[in-house]
This record gives C-alpha cells, sequence and structure tokens, in this order.
C-alpha cells in the first residue's frame, strides 16, 4: 500500500512540474477559458507573454526583436476562448475538446525571425535540445519568402513566421528545452524553455 501510495504522489509532482505538456482535465479547460474571456481586450503580445521566449542573443527589446511562442494546451484553449469572446460567443467544452484533439501528441511553437534576405528561412532545420539530446522537428511550416519590412535604418528588413511541431512522446517533460532553428544564412536561432514556469 505505501508503494501504491509513493507512486501515486511521484506522478502527481511530475504531472504538476510539467503541465505546458500534460494532459489536461476539465478543471484546465474552464481556467484556460476563463483567462481566454478574462483577458480577451488585452493586446495579442501581452496575451501571450507568458508564453513567449526571446532569442538568447537578443540584445534589446524592441521590434526586430526574434521570439517564440510555445502553444501549450493551456494556451491553445485560452486563444481560442478569447477569439470567441470577441466575438460574443462563450467557448463550449466540446470546442475545447476539438482542438485538443487536433493538437494531441504534438507540441507547437510559432516562431518570428528576422533577416536580410528575403528567402533567408528556406529550409530551416529544427530541433529541440534537452541535455545531451537532440529532437528533430516532426514538422516546420515556414512560408517561402519573408515578409519585407517598412524601411529602417536598422538591419534586418525581412520578417518570417513560421510554426515548428514536434512528437510529445519524444519529449521529457521535467526537463527545459532550447528551440534550435538554423536558417539558410547559416544563423543559429536559440530560443529556452522551462516547461514547469509555463502553464
Amino acid at each position: 500500500m505505501r508503494i501504491l501510495g509513493s507512486i501515486i504522489v511521484l506522478l502527481v509532482l511530475v504531472c504538476n512540474q510539467a503541465f505546458a505538456i500534460a494532459l489536461i482535465n476539465r478543471e484546465e479547460i474552464k481556467a484556460a477559458q476563463q483567462y481566454g474571456e478574462k483577458h480577451a481586450n488585452m493586446e495579442w503580445e501581452a496575451f501571450l507573454m507568458p508564453w513567449i521566449s526571446y532569442e538568447e542573443k537578443t540584445p534589446r527589446l524592441n521590434e526586430f526583436s526574434e521570439k517564440a511562442y510555445l502553444y501549450t494546451k493551456f494556451l491553445l484553449l485560452a486563444t481560442d476562448a478569447r477569439e470567441k469572446s470577441l466575438r460574443g460567443v462563450s467557448p463550449q467544452l466540446e470546442d475545447s475538446e476539438d482542438i485538443l484533439t487536433n493538437y494531441n501528441g504534438y507540441l507547437t511553437f510559432s516562431v518570428t525571425l528576422y533577416g536580410s534576405q528575403e528567402k533567408f528561412g528556406q529550409n530551416a532545420i529544427a530541433s529541440l535540445k534537452q541535455g545531451d539530446a537532440s529532437i528533430q522537428a516532426y514538422q516546420i511550416v515556414i512560408p517561402p519568402m519573408a515578409e519585407k519590412m517598412a524601411k529602417s535604418i536598422e538591419k534586418p528588413t525581412y520578417r518570417l513566421q513560421c510554426y515548428i511541431y514536434f512528437l510529445e512522446k519524444k519529449i521529457a517533460i521535467d526537463k527545459p528545452v532550447i528551440l534550435s532553428i538554423t536558417t539558410k544564412d547559416k544563423r543559429e536561432h536559440n530560443f529556452y524553455f522551462d516547461f514547469a514556469q509555463v502553464r
């Protein structure tokens, strides 16, 4: 009986520490929906702030700061609730279940990169570094050409928005990761995420 109790305690601790990619129950679904509704009128960047990581070599934060968002299950549901709330619609449990089904088994990142060439993102390679392990991306969705930005005295002049998917089963949920992307211009872009610190 003591062994069973110890196992249950360990499972609870592991799930609490790694909520970002752990299973989600109805209470958490409701909490995510409430978060989305409560913060519906917040600016998009501010809404996403708890799930953001800036590129590790960013000297200062400005319009050219590279960033990545970790789309946890909580954030996916909160985003859906926010969008519905802005349209005057209440999020339903069935909607949340559909979203969770669509992203089940995947860890998703949205990444904004900047470069000096229109095609700097072509054939980008992405991986998650976790300790000595390197996990290759399952899928990378990158536009063929980066978006040209308004003229500025600062470089870079092109912005790229991409989405990167990893298989959850390959990731240890109790350890931080570094999302690493190497682009055609031979630059490596690194973003640090600690699952224990993200809902």
